[in-house]
């Protein structure tokens, strides 16, 4: 579009309206002939809600999107809190949260080519059918309330979440049921992407010198979440296990969140004058991904650090209990454990009254023997 002797191309993925385009204010270019237009050729709304380790998951098929629309322009609708995982992922070009007024007027404003919904979470297929899109993948929500799945996989993976039975006897990775869901090709699906920022990594660095320390190190990921109380690893076990690394000549490095402030502040206080060190408690998802690639192995439960460590290409041993330890995909860098004797794994109960429980009966000694495994695959 030219006005006068302005000239602006107005389908670049860098026009941002209101202000001067990254390529003009960091590098003087001119629209009229300017070396880095790229023209949005397809424009896709993802629309993936849930918690934060699923949402980085899910952005795994961002390279298959990418494939399968070429030249899109992706927007990516989450929570807030799921929000700081897109920071430096150069396949999102904008994500809109769920809390912010302004969502709901673009989603009602903008037409999108196609809107992917892999969840049949009512908020998230409420979201999906209201969006103006020229097609819709995966789940939305009719006039009457319900959740409709919009293909075969859909229908699979829809049932999968409303029966026990289904869920257990599932053998395949969540990254490949979805690809179902949404019509994408499983072969295009890659590993999660978080991208720490240089800053990140410098801090991690930083922070990995003042060990004293050079040996292997072993990421212990203390947390899991707060929805099911038995993805947690017991803190006696934790405990034991950090003994045992520490004998066997390995650092570990304690990985959490907010929730897991005092457990640290107890492991610390129990192991001091041992490589035992806290990466902190809260770090932004970059800060905690770099921190985490420090490792040479993590040990985590069916959590947010799982995939992250994907992301980042390091191993992991993950200890599974009332989730399901099939539909995790490892990328051949990894093993799970899952313990053995117990008919109800992969419940998904918040709690139970077995006793011992699933997480309680996965033995340190157990963990370390995989751990030694994984430093040995290396």
């Amino acid at each position: 579009m030219c006005v006068g002797e302005f000239l602006l191309r107005r389908d670049c993925r860098h026009v941002r309206w209101d202000r001067p385009c990254g390529p003009h204010k960091q590098r003087g270019k001119q629209c009229a002939t300017c070396d880095e237009y790229d023209p949005i050729r397809h424009r896709v709304l993802m629309v993936k809600l849930a918690a934060t380790g699923d949402v980085l998951r899910t952005t795994a098929f961002l390279p298959a999107i990418h494939a399968t629309w070429p030249g899109a322009r992706v927007t990516w609708v989450t929570k807030k809190a799921a929000a700081g995982l897109f920071a430096g992922n150069s396949l999102v070009d904008e994500v809109l949260t769920t809390d912010d007024a302004a969502t709901a007027a673009r989603l009602l404003t903008e037409v999108f080519d196609v809107v992917l919904c892999p969840d049949a979470d009512p908020e998230a297929a409420s979201l999906a059918a209201m969006a103006r899109g020229k097609e819709r993948r995966g789940f939305l929500r009719g006039e009457d309330g319900q959740v409709q799945a919009l293909s075969q996989g859909a229908q699979h993976w829809f049932e999968m979440g409303l029966s026990d039975a289904k869920k257990k006897a599932n053998r395949e990775t969540y990254q490949a049921l979805v690809a179902d869901v949404l019509g994408l090709e499983r072969t295009l699906v890659k590993e999660p992407i978080l991208e720490p920022s240089s800053r990140d990594v410098a801090g991690a660095a930083q922070f990995r010198s003042g060990f004293g320390f050079d040996g292997p190190l072993v990421g212990l990921n203390t947390g899991a979440g707060g929805r099911w109380a038995y993805k947690q690893w017991t803190k006696a076990h934790q405990e034991s296990f950090v003994r045992l690394c520490t004998k066997a000549g390995f650092g570990v490095q304690l990985l959490g969140g907010p929730e897991e402030r005092q457990r640290h502040k107890d492991l610390m206080a129990m192991f001091a004058g041992l490589p035992v060190f806290d990466a902190g408690t809260d770090n932004s998802y970059g800060a905690f991904a770099a921190r985490l690639q420090l490792c040479d192995v993590v040990v985590t439960s069916d959590s947010l650090a799982v995939h992250v460590a994907a992301a980042r290409k390091t191993r992991a041993v993950v200890l599974f209990g009332p989730t399901s330890a099939a539909e995790i995909e490892l990328y051949g860098r990894g093993e799970k454990i899952v313990p053995t004797g117990l008919e109800c794994l992969g419940c998904y109960l918040p709690i139970c009254d077995v006793k011992p429980h699933c997480q309680a009966r996965i033995e340190p000694e157990m963990v370390l023997l995989a751990v030694r495994r994984q430093l040995a695959a290396r």
